[in-house]
């Protein structure tokens, strides 16, 4: 029995070098595992959660949490040292939690990229982006201007947050036909921690729920609910669940809630465009109503409050957790999402921006 205790603490090692061998097989992973395996243990998840209305994952990391601080206390208190058997238990821990972590979900950061399936360029021409640009201007203005009886005035979203969750939720598709049924997100009851540490919702990796932080602006909130329904199909990198959210709000038939995602990508398209071609990114500001750049700066204003000295430390731990994952630009990969918009855009020719 102490020999197998000692094998099952040691299984660790071995389980990273059979994750480390399956990341070369981006094909096989995305067969077997990705539109295989994990549609299962998604449709089976949800079957036992997606009725409670409460986060169990949250529930699963407050009670881990409140484990390791009475660990920690006790063990700091009581002057006690770890003992073999301690070291032994903590060996199985780790390794059962990091092969349910890869069983569950983790795996699906080693599928085939989504920007090989749709033959993305990582480089791209400044006209393209520009032109991509200039029609978000275009868009946003056309919203902003059937919303509202002023050029001026911010829009105000008239659905409670529950409201924008159903509406968000009843007009999702998975553009490639996955067999997974995607369940309502849940309001993280962290949310104000959240805030803090600067994010806007998470998928919970061994309940595979959605959660999202209930206090972000209503103007960030419906991209952010299809983001995490994108992780909930099995995208787990960024810069794919931003793609997959944008398309899917843009073609929302609430005006609000595309305007929200022409926002978004406005937002990201002028990040680059501004990198790039600084004179002609702030020519493309002047055009924009004055009343965009109102709801615009709703978001700067909502994380500015929670700002803290601890904001990047929690930053700097994801950006760390993505890179373990396969993720090499880490957190920028949120960012990458403008290639990916490029191809989608001269592939369907503008029909999403119709």
């Amino acid at each position: 029995m102490k020999t197998l205790k000692v094998l099952l603490a040691l299984s660790f090692l071995p389980q990273i070098l059979v994750v480390r061998i399956l990341s070369h097989y981006p094909e096989k992973v995305e067969f077997y595992f990705s539109q295989k395996i994990f549609p299962i243990l998604f449709n089976v998840n949800q079957f036992l959660f997606k009725h409670i209305p409460l986060s169990l994952g949250d529930c699963l990391y407050l009670t881990l949490g409140i484990y390791l601080s009475y660990s920690i206390v006790y063990f700091i208190f009581k002057h006690r040292n770890l003992s073999f058997k301690s070291l032994i238990n903590l060996g199985i821990t780790t390794s059962l939690i990091f092969f349910i972590f890869q069983l569950n979900w983790g795996l699906n950061y080693y599928r085939v990229p989504l920007a090989k399936k749709l033959n993305v360029q990582k480089q791209y021409s400044d006209s393209l982006l520009i032109d991509l640009t200039c029609r978000f201007v275009l868009l946003s203005n056309n919203l902003h201007n059937q919303l509202s009886e002023s050029d001026t005035l911010a829009i105000i979203i008239p659905y409670s947050k529950k409201k924008i969750v159903d509406k968000v939720h009843n007009n999702y598709s998975d553009l490639w036909d996955s067999s997974i049924k995607i369940p309502k997100v849940k309001g993280s009851i962290f949310s104000l921690p959240l805030s803090y540490m600067g994010y806007a919702g998470y998928l919970n990796p061994f309940t595979l729920e959605a959660q999202v932080n209930m206090l972000i602006p209503k103007v960030n909130l419906p991209v952010t609910i299809a983001h995490e329904m994108a992780h909930q199909l099995g995208y787990a990198a960024e810069n794919e669940a931003n793609f997959i959210a944008l398309v899917n709000t843009l073609k929302n038939k609430d005006l609000f809630l595309k305007y929200t995602a022409a926002l978004f990508a406005l937002r990201h398209c002028f990040s680059d465009l501004n990198k790039r071609k600084p004179d002609q990114a702030k020519q493309l500001l002047q055009e924009l109503n004055a009343g965009i750049f109102k709801n615009l700066r709703e978001n700067q204003i909502f994380w500015e409050k929670y700002k803290n000295p601890f904001e990047p430390l929690f930053k700097s731990s994801y950006d760390n957790y993505l890179k373990l994952n396969g993720q090499e630009s880490g957190i920028k990969s949120y960012n990458q999402i403008v290639a990916l918009l490029v191809a989608f855009y001269n592939e369907n020719e503008f029909e999403f921006l119709n």
